[in-house]
């Protein structure tokens, strides 16, 4: 590598060093969000979530129907379930 390309690399480096620092306050949560994010609250105190054509559901609602009616396990002989990762373009 030739001289030029070691201080553009080092600059390039300092200049993401410092927008980082001198951003980060802005993009930081506060304690105290965070911290209200991390307790646990009920279901009832959930608002209601809109679920497009099917109109607002409460969370009691859908946690509900999730234990009546599990998602069904693969049956047999059927290809796997294929797990779909973002893999970049």
């Amino acid at each position: 590598m030739n001289r030029t390309g070691v201080i553009f690399c080092s600059l390039s480096l300092v200049v993401v060093v410092f927008l980082a620092w001198a951003f980060y306050p802005l993009a930081a949560m506060a304690p105290e969000k965070l911290a209200g994010w991390t307790v646990p609250v009920e279901p009832e105190t959930v608002p209601d979530i809109n679920l497009g054509e099917f109109g607002k559901v409460s969370v009691s609602e859908l946690i509900s129907y999730y234990i009546e009616n599990p998602p069904a396990p693969p049956s047999k002989g059927a290809a796997p379930v294929r797990e779909v990762r973002f893999q970049g373009c």
